[in-house]
């Protein structure tokens, strides 16, 4: 059956360009299916705008030996997107576990492509009790490794020489690891915002929270503008979050309003009591940060950037640009070169 997904808007071509963000996902046997969930959700929302899917900014592989269905600890089989070939496709490999007292062998693939990840420098990733794993192959020893409270004996007793975190999310001690749950968000948050940018990574944690108050949920740790602004009028958090949504299309205040159920004159008087600037200028805000960041930390041409970013056209971009931090894309580029910068 096909649907219309008219109702999405309207979306851009994808750009030609590698994603700054490719992880491949090695599951263990009886791996944990939130784990994964929460991880994946957070990177395909972050990949695309609004929910077309696309691998865009973020690109994900689940892998295996053979073509054979992944059995999670819940009994879901998965099937692996792909077999095992060259870790150096990816920027990550996330070693991902789950029940430590299943019955069934570690493949010896699984524990050679591992093997090859690490030959090649590729950074790995404990997710999960994948962690145990690590560190039973030498790599956690005096090392700090984020477990779950309910692992940390474990831990402990099979592998003494790793030193288990339990009240941190992420930890990064040469190997980042996660205790897996709702904390899986904040590694794929902690990833994207690292590869992709900020404003993408605040973009999609606003979607998942929708209007629940993430923050009480104790999940992630964010400021307060990663997580509604402290603004207690809903309507405002809720337009923030649309032109995060759609950061990188062409729009009006006024389809803002509207989604929002307020006038463009109501929204701008809500802006003004509660932000102190007009829509308009906190949208374009947010246009620039990220274009800010993809000069500084892509290679995607200026004109690539202003497409992606919202900008009509590169002269916009670089009206805006200049206005705001006092120089253009391209002498922020080359300064950055030219001090050392990536």
């Amino acid at each position: 059956m096909h649907v219309d997904q008219s109702y999405l808007g309207p979306t851009r071509p994808a750009p030609d360009a590698k994603p700054p963000l490719r992880v491949g996902i090695v599951p263990l046997p009886d791996f944990t299916l939130m784990s994964l969930s929460c991880f994946v959700e957070f990177l395909r929302l972050s990949a695309d705008e609004r929910d077309y899917s696309r691998q865009i900014y973020c690109a994900w592989d689940l892998l295996a030996e053979d073509a054979k269905p992944i059995t999670a600890s819940c009994g879901f089989p998965m099937l692996p997107t792909k077999r095992f070939g060259d870790p150096a496709d990816y920027d990550y490999v996330v070693v991902h576990g789950g029940i430590l007292h299943t019955a069934k062998p570690i493949p010896d693939a699984t524990i050679d492509f591992i093997q090859r990840a690490i030959s090649a420098g590729v950074p790995l990733i404990g997710l999960c009790t994948g962690q145990f794993l690590l560190a039973r192959m030498g790599l956690l020893e005096g090392r700090r490794c984020a477990v779950h409270f309910s692992m940390a004996d474990a831990l402990r007793q099979l592998h003494p020489g790793a030193i288990p975190v339990t009240d941190e999310p992420v930890v990064r001690d040469a190997i980042i690891t996660c205790p897996g749950g709702l904390a899986a968000i904040n590694l794929a948050m902690h990833l994207v915002t690292e590869h992709c940018g900020k404003v993408r990574a605040d973009k999609t944690l606003h979607f998942l929270m929708a209007d629940r108050g993430y923050d009480q949920m104790q999940v992630v740790s964010a400021t307060d503008d990663e997580i509604g602004l402290n603004c207690s009028d809903q309507r405002v958090v809720n337009a923030v979050g649309l032109m995060r949504q759609r950061m990188h299309e062409t729009g009006s205040v006024t389809s803002i309003a509207s989604a929002v159920g307020v006038s463009e004159r109501e929204l701008s008087r809500l802006f003004d009591l509660h932000l102190h600037v007009p829509p308009a200028a906190y949208w374009r805000q947010i246009r620039l940060k990220a274009a800010h960041w993809m000069v500084l930390n892509s290679t995607r041409s200026i004109t690539q950037i202003a497409h992606e970013c919202g900008f009509t056209d590169s002269a916009h971009l670089i009206l805006w640009f200049k206005r705001t931090y006092q120089t253009t894309p391209s002498r922020l580029r080359t300064i950055r070169k030219q001090v050392g910068g990536h």
